[in-house]
């Protein structure tokens, strides 16, 4: 009963292998686990060095996801559908009216990282 507690308010561990490798200023989309069942479309982004996993869908709308590749001036993910721009690190729209975009804890652990969604 306690470990699905805190499961609940940590969200479910994630691995995601390889992802050390991914160059400052660059996004890569992926899906955790099973989207249909406690897994998620996400975003992971490096800004400075620092590894941020966000919710691939635009908060605005359904009909949104965020792009990969290149960051926008190198710190922000970026919706093509809404040309929004949100902060990896807070989730924070970036010069637009828009909720914020999830977050999600992310760890480090050797080349890999848990996501807990």
């Amino acid at each position: 009963m306690f470990k699905r507690l805190v499961q609940l308010f940590r969200g479910r561990p994630h691995r995601v292998e390889g992802i050390a490798s991914l160059p400052d200023g660059e996004a890569r989309a992926m899906i955790v686990g099973d989207p249909f069942n406690e897994g998620a479309q996400i975003v992971i982004a490096r800004v400075e060095g620092q590894l941020y996993a966000l919710d691939a869908l635009c908060p605005h709308a359904t009909d949104g996801h965020f792009n990969e590749g290149k960051l926008i001036e190198g710190r922000y993910v970026w919706c093509p559908a809404h040309n929004y721009r949100f902060d990896p690190a807070t989730g924070k729209p970036i010069g637009a009216v828009c909720k914020k975009a999830t977050c999600y804890r992310l760890e480090v652990d050797g080349d890999d990282c848990v996501v807990y969604v």
